[in-house]
């Protein structure tokens, strides 16, 4: 009988105000990839969260009584959110004797006040940059979680207006949880900003009963595989080595002149409305998800740049999706009461697509597309569609999760000392993180505050590209995560736009 969670994962009292508890797998992934590349200076898959915010001048105010305003209101909301969600002001520790990583949460004392916390970790910037802008020059990864609120000029019309940056370590918030979070900061901001000055703070003390658990507590997941279980993770292993046997893997061009990485990147490129709709009447035509769709244009846009050679050739595309995991999550865990938290998986097995590189002998124009070119799109796709529903269908994938977050874990310095950084991939892939409709995670509306192109990303100190995917007020918006070490923003633009060249071409998209 498979014994279910172990004690460490709650969350216990060490000493007066100091609450701990074991990470699980998903944690500790984004603890140790952070650890290993400590020595590069910047932190693996950090968190960004973005997006914008305005709020109108009421009649008979000034703009800078709008700005005290609003920004008063949001600095009491991220208060109100560390009573709800105190886990955004935990953080992840090395236990050097007991030889194991552990997420720290300490409640407000008279040497640590609730002004300190807001000081260090809700910061106002007039950088004269945009948001954006920020975001791409290296902005700093603190300790604990930490809203940025970048304000643009003063406008004629009188509106407050800036970019709200949230920038967290990964073992403390994910994506999707991002993207609640900040609904439920802008929930309590138009709340307060009615109330103005008769607004209560919350009483601390006892928010610890809202720390969030880890993925293992929240989905019920046993700690012990059942034999059957353990049987299928090792096929799995072993299919997923014997796809790189015998084989061309697909690789990603990059620059091969540094060997250290640089700083993080995102650039997008957004459909119009009706470009994007469009292009969902055509997938939903041909059976497949706007993800499918992507994910099946990203393995044709790699064949595309690969080198042609005098022989037609045979290459193959592996790769993997990432999975929220909430929907699998019990009440609360599965609700916006728990954002700051780390519920997603990867696929145990593979994403493999076999692809035929043509000769460079050939004649035919590479930007051309014949029918022979939809009919192989849709032979793609229909492998991708299969293989995320797979995982969608499949009743065990959820047990496997932590082995899978294992199975893929660096192991973390026993010492705690941080390790020489490791060597740059020379055969990176390009992923996608589809984050689905963000309308139904962040309302765009609440009370005065107007907010506009939300988004989320993951530092990327690799060679690869991260593609992001997300539809916001009708619109679909591609991006890509990069480091300028080893990619350039027009090299990243040509590829989102030939992703969607290939998607509209295949389908039949009239634009």
């Amino acid at each position: 009988m498979a014994s279910f969670i172990p004690n460490g994962f709650g969350w216990s009292e060490t000493k007066p105000g100091r609450w701990e508890r074991d990470v699980d797998e998903a944690e500790q992934f984004y603890t140790s990839l952070a650890k290993v590349y400590e020595g590069t200076g910047r932190t693996f898959f950090a968190m960004t969260g973005f997006i914008s915010v305005s709020v109108p001048a009421e009649g008979g105010s000034s703009d800078h009584q709008t700005e005290n305003r609003a920004v008063e209101a949001l600095r009491k909301a991220w208060l109100r959110l560390r009573y709800d969600h105190p886990t955004i002001a935990s953080r992840v520790e090395y236990d050097v004797h007991g030889k194991k990583c552990k997420k720290i949460y300490e409640t407000f004392t008279k040497t640590s006040s609730q002004e300190d916390w807001l000081k260090t970790t809700f910061q106002i910037l007039s950088t004269g940059v945009s948001g954006l802008e920020w975001c791409n020059s290296d902005p700093p990864v603190p300790p604990l979680p930490t809203l940025f609120l970048i304000k643009e000029p003063s406008s004629v019309d009188g509106a407050f207006r800036a970019d709200v940056v949230l920038r967290a370590h990964h073992d403390i918030i994910d994506g999707m949880g991002t993207l609640m979070l900040f609904n439920n900061l802008f929930a309590h901001a138009a709340e307060i900003y009615k109330w103005g000055a008769s607004y209560t703070a919350p009483c601390f003390g006892g928010e610890w009963a809202n720390l969030s658990p880890p993925l293992r507590v929240a989905a019920g997941i046993p700690n012990d595989l059942r034999p059957a279980q353990e049987d299928r993770l090792q096929n799995i292993i072993h299919s997923n080595e014997s796809l790189r046997k015998d084989v061309e893997i697909a690789s990603l061009p990059f620059h091969r002149d540094r060997t250290q990485p640089g700083k993080h990147q995102r650039v997008a490129i957004s459909l119009s409305v009706e470009q994007t709709r469009l292009l969902l009447d055509k997938c939903r035509d041909a059976g497949l998800s706007i993800t499918h769709a992507y994910h099946t244009a990203i393995a044709v846009t790699v064949r595309g740049i690969q080198e042609r050679r005098a022989d037609e050739r045979k290459i193959r595309y592996i790769n993997y999706t990432l999975i929220n995991e909430r929907g699998h999550c019990r009440n609360p865990y599965s609700t916006w009461a728990h954002p700051a938290s780390v519920y997603h998986s990867v696929s145990g097995r593979s994403l493999a697509i076999d692809l035929n590189v043509a000769s460079s002998l050939g004649t035919a124009d590479v930007a051309s597309i014949t029918a022979n070119d939809r009919a192989d799109f849709m032979d793609i796709a229909q492998a991708v569609r299969d293989f995320y529903l797979g995982i969608r269908n499949d009743k065990e994938h959820i047990f496997l999760v932590p082995s899978y977050w294992k199975m893929s874990t660096i192991p973390y310095p026993t010492d705690g000392a941080t390790p020489p950084v490791p060597a740059r991939n020379d055969n990176p892939s390009v992923s996608i993180s589809s984050m689905g409709v963000l309308d139904k995670v962040i309302r765009p509306i609440h009370g005065p505050f107007q907010l506009d192109n939300p988004w989320v990303t993951g530092e990327e100190l690799g060679t690869g590209l991260g593609i992001f995917l997300g539809t916001w007020k009708d619109r679909l918006t591609l991006s890509a995560a990069y480091n300028d070490a080893w990619h350039d923003k027009n090299e990243a633009m040509a590829f989102l736009d030939r992703c969607n060249q290939t998607i509209f071409q295949a389908l039949g998209v009239q634009l």
